[in-house]
């Protein structure tokens, strides 16, 4: 698996479904926190995928387009180009997001594996939210005020959610929620300072090539996703579900103190 152009994923972070069955999990979960990202490899199928999101989540989040088990196949369906809230199930490009950012309560983890890769293209985008906050409170502090109103966005459609991109939590805490597609709409104070954000998102965005039996786990609230277009056959399996308490993941994650520490407390402290 290779990246690019920023920290994550860090090099030589992989662990297989073995690891994570012995004393590897606690490794797994302080890389997940720390970083917002673990890397797998050497999954065998569906039943390993399974077994993965067991070990990771104590609450399963049973997705619009799950199957009876849980697990949602991604692939080119060739059925639903151009429909809203879709653009997973085709071979376009799928812009950065978070998952389920129109859910009063979107889950918290994210495993996505590859069961077969693209003949070309496909390559898997991520950004950790942490970066582009820190980012924006050192370089665009407006545009981190209009984004963390509590009206910053509406995701979704009649039965949407109102709430900010990057929302401060209490404890100093931060949580991420963005979707770019037709069900996403901001607060012309938001929408004024979008091009900002979407620079700190490509300043911190790394590709990465998932091969057959590697597989990401991600903080959905830290950290953004998406996929270049492709060819070929790809197919990949996702869970989604709620941390077991083992991983030790607070709500939201830590303000990047070493980044952009005086930006953000003072932006916090203002907050109240």
């Amino acid at each position: 698996m290779s990246s690019s152009r920023t920290t994550l994923p860090a090099a030589g972070e992989e662990f297989t479904l073995d690891a994570l069955r012995g004393d590897g999990l606690e490794r797994a979960a302080a890389v997940l926190r720390e970083r917002g990202l673990v890397q797998l490899r050497g999954l065998g199928g569906r039943s390993d995928v399974l077994d993965t999101a067991v070990l990771l989540m104590s609450e399963p989040w049973q997705h619009r387009d799950a199957d009876p088990d849980g697990l949602t196949v991604i692939r080119d369906t060739g059925q639903h180009d151009g429909r809203a809230g879709f653009a997973g199930l085709g071979r376009g490009d799928l812009e950065l997001h978070t998952e389920c950012a129109q859910l009063p309560r979107p889950p918290r983890l994210m495993v996505l594996a590859c069961v077969r890769a693209a003949e070309d293209g496909g390559e898997s985008l991520v950004v950790d939210g942490k970066a582009v906050l820190a980012e924006l409170a050192a370089s665009r502090p407006a545009a981190l005020e209009a984004l963390s109103a509590p009206r910053a966005a509406y995701f979704g459609g009649s039965d949407g959610q109102f709430a900010p991109v990057l929302e401060h939590l209490r404890g100093g805490q931060w949580r991420l929620r963005l979707r770019q597609d037709e069900l996403a709409r901001f607060s012309p104070e938001a929408q004024a300072h979008f091009p900002a954000l979407r620079r700190a998102v490509e300043h911190h965005t790394s590709r990465m090539r998932l091969a057959c039996g590697q597989a990401l786990v991600l903080d959905n609230h830290r950290v953004l996703h998406g996929r270049t277009r492709f060819t070929g056959e790809r197919l990949l399996l996702r869970a989604l579900g709620w941390p077991r308490p083992a991983l030790g993941m607070e709500a939201g994650f830590p303000s990047p103190c070493s980044a952009a520490g005086p930006a953000v407390t003072a932006f916090a402290a203002d907050r109240g």
